[in-house]
């Protein structure tokens, strides 16, 4: 990719995000939450209970730091450790009701939040928008750096 692209895409992504503030921001401040605190609740409510070691491996951090986070969480009554049944030395985070609750509540917002935002292009570009973002996530799971250390 030629230098004036990349700088284009990266002006453009990095304003696609802040696009994005008002609702992140406002969830952050409402209930004081840090990104990863964040992450480990969206993906508890997208993909189900998970283990501390697959929430740790998932955001590149080590255990005893996605420890921390979920003790921060569980303090604040947004998760919960059970036991796994298959297994019970294992222990499984998943989202108290609360936790479900405010997930479900900042989603609604971001998606009516995003669809204002939509609503006022063209369809076509919605599609290719759509289109763009599919080939990138796939791009990033074939090259899974995503879950790599990348060095420059």
């Amino acid at each position: 990719m030629d230098d004036a692209l990349y700088v284009r895409l990266m002006h453009n992504f990095g304003a696609a995000m802040r696009s994005l503030d008002p609702i992140r921001f406002r969830f952050y401040a409402e209930f004081g939450l840090t990104m990863p605190q964040v992450r480990v609740l969206f993906i508890l409510a997208e993909e189900g209970d998970q283990t501390t070691g697959d929430l740790a491996e998932r955001l590149n951090v080590s255990p005893p730091t996605m420890t921390g986070i979920a003790d921060r969480l569980v303090r604040q009554g947004l998760i919960e450790r059970t036991s796994d049944p298959a297994d019970r030395r294992v222990v499984r985070l998943t989202l108290s009701p609360e936790g479900v609750r405010v997930t479900a509540e900042h989603s609604e917002a971001g998606r009516a939040y995003l669809t204002a935002i939509l609503d006022a292009m063209p369809r076509e570009q919605v599609e290719a928008l759509t289109d763009a973002l599919e080939a990138f996530v796939a791009a990033h799971e074939r090259t899974r750096l995503g879950r790599q250390e990348v060095t420059p």
